[in-house]
């Protein structure tokens, strides 16, 4: 009787562990004479949550990425779109609902942002008349078209082989660095930094910056310079009649609210934006009442 006790005591001091591998579970069991206490360490729960909180957040770069790429399309897919179906309204969407909606300009002004756009991004070309009608002249010639990025290099690559052209006597002068318009986010231009020219009715001016103090919510600062929603900032303005007796040379187009009257006597002004400057406000005001067309510069009314 004494040595069986012995081995009852005993066997209640000796544990014995089982490990289970199944969906990352692990039980330990301890003899206690007759009975047995088993506890159970359960990953499974935890990896589930990790697992899902993994897919939550690729799920919400996935949707990040999708949304750059969709609005890095746009300019492109509007562009061939628009060179379709000229002043035509236009909705640019995907499968996930998102969209981007407009009004297409007329041809002349797609070419000029194409042109605009291409000159741009190539720093080393020399924007002067005599080079301009090279380049357009080589497309005319090859019947290329001017709404492709493609149709300018094609030119430029035929200027560079003739030679860079000399600038004409009667260019215009450019308009004063004051009235040049950055990006909140961007530092002043450099002094050889390509911009665009831009003519702009009064009351479209007017429209645009309400929708971008709506689109900034107060937020005015910016990197360099004077904020235009602090200073509420005009350019000189003068009506478009007594613009057209001053400027010389190539003719923007000109921008201007739905609906309203434009004459001779409608007051506008011009200015200069950089590049990321200007395709920040066109995508700001896809799909509201701005509209863009040509502003002749001969006599009369440019249409409306």
């Amino acid at each position: 009787m004494k040595r069986i006790l012995q081995f009852v005591a005993l066997a209640s001091t000796v544990a014995i562990h089982t490990v289970v591998a199944v969906s990352q579970v692990t039980s330990v069991c301890t003899l206690y004479g007759n009975t047995a206490q088993c506890t159970s360490n359960d990953n499974g729960a935890l990896a589930a949550e990790r697992q899902r909180e993994a897919y939550q957040t690729s799920q919400a770069i996935g949707q990040s990425i999708g949304m750059a790429i969709f609005r890095a399309h746009f300019p492109g897919w509007r562009r061939k779109y628009c060179s379709k179906h000229p002043t035509q309204p236009f909705v640019y969407a995907n499968a996930s609902g998102d969209s981007i909606s407009g009004n297409c300009p007329n041809a002349e002004g797609l070419a000029n942002e194409v042109a605009a756009g291409w000159v741009a991004k190539h720093h080393d070309y020399e924007p002067n008349a005599g080079n301009g009608r090279t380049i357009v002249g080589y497309i005319s010639e090859h019947r290329l078209s001017f709404f492709e990025p493609k149709s300018y290099d094609a030119g430029y690559k035929y200027l560079l082989a003739s030679g860079p052209q000399a600038p004409a006597a009667s260019a215009p002068p450019a308009p004063a660095r004051g009235d040049v318009f950055t990006w909140f986010d961007e530092p002043a231009p450099s002094p050889n930094a390509p911009l665009f020219d831009v003519v702009v009715t009064s009351r479209a001016y007017e429209g645009a910056l309400s929708m971008l103090r709506q689109a900034r919510k107060g937020n005015t600062a910016v990197q360099s310079g004077t904020s235009v929603l602090d200073a509420d900032y005009h350019p000189a303005t003068m009506s478009l009649d007594a613009w057209r007796q001053r400027s010389r040379g190539p003719v923007p187009s000109l921008f201007y609210w739905q609906g309203e009257a434009v004459n001779d006597t409608t007051p506008a002004m011009h200015f200069q934006m950089t590049k990321r400057a200007y395709e920040q406000m066109l995508a700001l005001l896809a799909g509201s009442e701005l509209r863009m067309c040509p502003l002749q510069d001969q006599e009369g009314s440019p249409p409306h």
